[in-house]
């Protein structure tokens, strides 16, 4: 998830492991534990290629293995730190649980976390939280905020550090529940227009967990829709667009090609504009709810340069919005979220 989270989460571990023992101190290593792996986007600096950035991020720095080597080093300066309240096992054991429960909370989202590394680089993703959700983050934190103030060996700062986690948790099982009846949705609304898929991926939109993205593949097409468990009309209107496979075909032995359908997971499309193929990475759904012009419709997406039988050149293209066209994506975002139909259709 986001860095906030990340944060919080981590200085939660830290409150409950070592709040008696540390007091303050405990957050302030538990925050720490739970940024580090993030900073693997300091590579971007050496490794300027879009496309091999996505190998780097949520990869090696989120690896379970590597955690449990790497929280050897900061467990043992933490140890000899405070080797008069915890011991060096205890020291490695929590710097484990903030670097891993960085990388599973990273493992709800959509992104993908290469949580196996180096024996799989399969991409973990649950797809039951948005990357960023205030409503998961913001009562969570401020629980923790609350025990700063408190003395550490008071009961009741114990007590608001469980009722944080106790609230980041149930939080966690509702998206859950709400992923298990969005997905029986949509794959009860595909069957009422007789798509037959041979994969159905469901996700909640940015900021929220009550708009939802499904996307579907055949072998031929991959559709596209929204449903918000607000909305009274169970309807789910579906944009569609030619997975264009036989396209890519001849690619897939570039370096390019490989990384882009592997980090898709199979939910892209690609078009051809004369010597330039058009790749949509469509696995986070459309940005633009009223846009069924895929330009518009999608965060970003790659142009693949092609020269003979390889690919001289990707570029990562980002949309050009107006303020006036940012402005209108975003009001048309809350009314589907409160269920109500698009203004332009």
């Amino acid at each position: 998830m986001d860095s906030l989270s990340q944060v919080v989460l981590g200085a939660a571990v830290g409150e409950l492991v070592w709040g008696r023992k540390m007091g303050n101190r405990a957050q302030l290593l538990g925050a720490i534990g739970g940024t580090l792996p993030d900073l693997d986007i300091l590579f971007n600096y050496w490794w300027t290629d879009p496309i091999e950035q996505l190998h780097i991020h949520r990869g090696y720095s989120h690896s379970v293995f590597v955690h449990l080597l790497v929280a050897i080093p900061y467990g043992w300066i933490t140890w000899k730190w405070m080797k008069d309240r915890i011991s060096f096992r205890e020291s490695w054991l929590v710097w484990f649980l903030f670097f891993f429960t960085h990388a599973l909370l990273d493992c709800c989202t959509t992104y993908g976390t290469q949580l196996l590394l180096p024996f799989s680089d399969y991409l973990v993703g649950f797809n039951n939280i948005a990357v960023v959700d205030p409503f998961w983050t913001l009562p969570f934190m401020l629980s923790l905020l609350v025990c700063l103030f408190l003395r550490r060996n008071r009961p009741g700062r114990i007590r608001w550090a469980y009722a944080g986690v106790a609230y980041a948790s149930a939080y966690m099982a509702l998206t859950l529940v709400n992923k298990a009846v969005v997905h029986s949705h949509f794959a009860e609304e595909l069957g009422k227009r007789g798509i037959v898929y041979t994969r159905l991926s469901t996700s909640p939109t940015m900021f929220n967990n009550i708009l939802w993205n499904g996307i579907a593949l055949t072998p031929d097409s991959i559709y596209l829709g929204e449903y918000s468990l607000l909305q009274d009309d169970p309807a789910v209107q579906f944009v569609s667009y030619s997975r264009g496979e036989h396209l890519l075909a001849p690619y897939m032995g570039t370096s390019q090609v490989e990384t882009l359908t592997w980090f898709s997971q199979g939910f892209h499309f690609t078009r051809a504009e004369g010597d330039t193929l058009q790749f949509f990475l469509a696995k986070w759904g459309r940005m633009d709810f009223t846009e069924a012009e895929a330009e518009k419709a999608f965060v970003f997406h790659w142009e693949l340069v092609k020269n003979g039988g390889a690919i001289q050149e990707a570029i990562q293209v980002q949309p050009g919005l107006t303020r006036e066209e940012f402005n209108r994506a975003i009001r048309e975002f809350v009314r589907r979220i409160r269920g109500e139909e698009s203004s332009d259709g």
